[in-house]
């Protein structure tokens, strides 16, 4: 089989005119025969050409695996079926098959030291990689295919409780809203619904979706939010204590205080409400409609605890802005960011403040001081999540395609990942702060080992460029074009749940 460089130029232009890209297909067009193949192959080329060879060649590259040098074929594992195959997987097999040919002896550049101190830092990289590793001697490329266990049918959202590891609520459509405990032991590749408690809403509210939900942080209680903005509070049982019904738009972020008595919530038209969860009560309300146009953006879809009595809620012109309980002045304001922001989280044990913004910075205030200490700026696009690993480093996901880890104590970057600039709408950082999971506009899932890389010894020697953060496992739903929605991960971070746009949430496991 060949396949000249003309024939391939023609099918990445055929590929280019069918995406879309009218200005990228014309450059290759101009540069280029493949008007000449146009006009003799157009009939015989159907659509998507080029994109159907691309998955036999994965399929061909997986299959080659099962007849090694001696012609016989493997037993064949019933389990390789059920793999969703990667061009990433393709391409590792490949490159362990066939490495690629080093510019060495007669072929080097003579006195090429950059190539020679890149090959070394490699070389050192790699093996610091495989010392630090937590799964031993195993090559770090390889790429582990993560399995679907149960998927919920009628879930845009979850989220596992914070102190049980199979309890998980859901939320869908038509207020369908369900509380179970998962049995994850009975049969480890297919879980199951050891018991499930519906959350009985009125039949009048049948048309509303359920669009958020949070677990307060002892596990006994659930708060539960749809589209009009009514909120419901359950316990653990299933049982209704209370409706918080004052907010008249979709929300978008709901935190509970340390002692789970009081709960911060904030909607699409900046309204925050403060509502003592003991009574059902509303408490305090922060309008920040007044001066604004009505086409104008959120002013953040995040709020923030800081202490028991005191919290963070985005204001105006991307500012900050502290409150203590009771009082309806703002204890201070933190000014910096100039747009929406999209992340706050708050670290006890360093007493800093981590926020993020549509203005593609992330920023880190210390107790008592309204100057940042930190502000990274390296993200091109709007900031999806950020989160504390430990005092020192901080991880972040952007709408460009990227995962960084940035050191506080040295203001720079020292590690990243790169999705080849494809988004990242969702992420979610897992309870034990050692895998990082982020989902993609494509229904992709990918989990990266943050574990390997503060074990390396990278992490304790100042690096001029920042090392590459492993990738542990992917999975990929099979329908195209599901947008991850929402991503929760088990207290244990044994699993974690993925919801999609169509309403379905799937279960995995490491």
């Amino acid at each position: 089989m060949s396949l000249a460089s003309e024939e391939l130029n023609y099918l990445i232009w055929r590929y280019l005119q069918e995406a879309g890209h009218e200005v990228s297909a014309l450059a290759l067009q101009e540069e280029t025969r493949v008007l000449e193949f146009e006009e003799r192959f157009k009939e015989h080329i159907p659509l998507g050409c080029l994109v159907q060879l691309v998955r036999k060649g994965i399929l061909y590259t997986e299959s080659e695996l099962l007849v090694p040098a001696n012609g016989k074929v493997v037993p064949i594992d019933q389990e390789m079926y059920k793999r969703n195959f990667t061009l990433v997987q393709a391409l590792e097999v490949d490159k362990q098959r066939f490495p690629e040919i080093v510019a060495k002896g007669r072929f080097a550049l003579q006195n090429d030291v950059e190539a020679e101190m890149l090959e070394k830092k490699e070389q050192e990289h790699a093996a610091a990689m495989v010392e630090g590793s937590p799964f031993g001697s195993q090559s770090t490329s390889f790429i582990k295919t993560l399995s679907d266990r149960l998927t919920i049918p009628q879930s845009f959202v979850s989220q596992w409780n914070p102190r049980l590891d199979d309890m998980i609520v859901c939320g869908g459509a038509n207020c369908q809203g369900k509380i179970a405990i998962i049995d994850t032991t009975t049969n480890k590749e297919s879980w199951s619904f050891q018991d499930s408690i519906d959350l009985a809403y009125p039949k009048g509210s049948a048309e509303e979706p359920i669009i958020c939900v949070s677990w307060s942080l002892d596990g006994e209680l659930v708060i539960t939010g749809t589209a009009s903005g009514e909120l419901r509070l359950w316990n653990k049982q299933g049982k209704l204590k209370n409706i918080l019904d004052s907010h008249r738009s979709p929300i978008v972020a709901m935190k509970w205080n340390e002692d789970c008595t009081h709960l911060l919530t904030t909607d699409v038209s900046n309204v925050v409400i403060l509502w003592s969860t003991l009574t059902g009560t509303q408490l305090q309300h922060f309008s920040f409609k007044e001066g604004l146009a009505e086409d104008d953006d959120s002013l953040g879809i995040d709020l923030e605890w800081i202490e028991i009595d005191k919290f963070v809620i985005p204001g105006p012109a991307g500012s900050l802005l502290v409150y203590t309980i009771g009082d309806n002045k703002p204890l201070g304001r933190l000014l910096g960011h100039t747009s929406t922001i999209t992340t706050l989280q708050f670290n006890k044990s360093n007493k800093s403040l981590l926020s993020a913004s549509d203005d593609d910075t992330i920023k880190v205030w210390k107790g008592g001081n309204f100057n940042a200490a930190n502000n990274f700026t390296d993200h091109t696009k709007t900031i999806s999540s950020a989160n504390w690993v430990n005092d020192d480093l901080i991880i972040t996901t952007s709408y460009d395609g990227t995962v960084k880890i940035w050191s506080v104590s040295q203001n720079s970057i020292v590690a990243e990942a790169s999705l080849d600039s494809e988004p990242i709408f969702e992420a979610s950082l897992s309870a034990d702060k050692q895998w990082l999971a982020v989902g993609t506009l494509q229904g992709s899932v990918i989990v990266f080992d943050i574990k390997s890389f503060l074990a390396s010894p990278d992490l304790t020697t100042a690096q001029q460029d920042p090392v590459p953060i492993s990738t542990y496992g992917e999975y990929q739903i099979e329908q195209d074009g599901l947008q991850v929605t929402n991503l929760t991960w088990s207290k244990d971070s044994n699993a974690f749940a993925v919801s999609y746009i169509n309403g379905n949430t799937t279960l995995l496991s490491l």
